[in-house]
């Protein structure tokens, strides 16, 4: 339950449209989750915990929910359990150069996009290929949707 609450709290943090409440919600339950589990098992970073779960992949993310101090004493519960400590992705929304509209483009398409890139810089196409010249290549016979060359 404990790995499975860190999961969903990790999602719910990714998603940008889900409201602080909902986090703090996660939060208290988490805090509950663990709270009860160091009651009955100790500390996740004990050495019978790591043998009881050296098989679970998850073990080392539970890990993280303890802060230990250098003689293996728990100084405090890591932040997560009070704030949001992971920023959704936002994608780039403007950039002046056409070499940055391409890092852009490849990053977030994965793939060469003149049309995505006219968004980013509001340089034409054909601006776009002028200054990117010897960087990206047309492939030949291959048109876009529109009909421009793809790149």
């Amino acid at each position: 339950g404990l790995r499975d609450c860190v999961q969903e709290l990790i999602d719910l943090q990714m998603d940008a449209a889900v409201p602080d409440s909902t986090i703090r919600e996660k939060q208290a339950e988490l805090n509950s989750l663990y709270d009860s589990f160091s009651a009955k098992y100790g500390l996740i970073n004990d050495r019978a915990n790591r043998l009881a779960y050296a098989d679970d992949s998850s073990y080392y993310l539970l890990c993280a929910l303890e802060v230990i101090d250098e003689d293996g004493k728990l100084e405090r519960k890591a932040d997560m359990f009070t704030k949001r400590t992971i920023k959704p992705h936002q994608a780039v929304a403007v950039v002046d150069t056409a070499s940055e509209a391409l890092a852009v483009s490849i990053s977030e398409k994965a793939c060469v996009d003149m049309g995505y890139m006219n968004q980013l810089t509001g340089k034409t196409k054909e601006e776009l290929a002028g200054e990117l010249q010897g960087v990206i290549f047309r492939v030949p016979g291959q048109l876009e949707k529109d009909g421009t060359p793809h790149y």
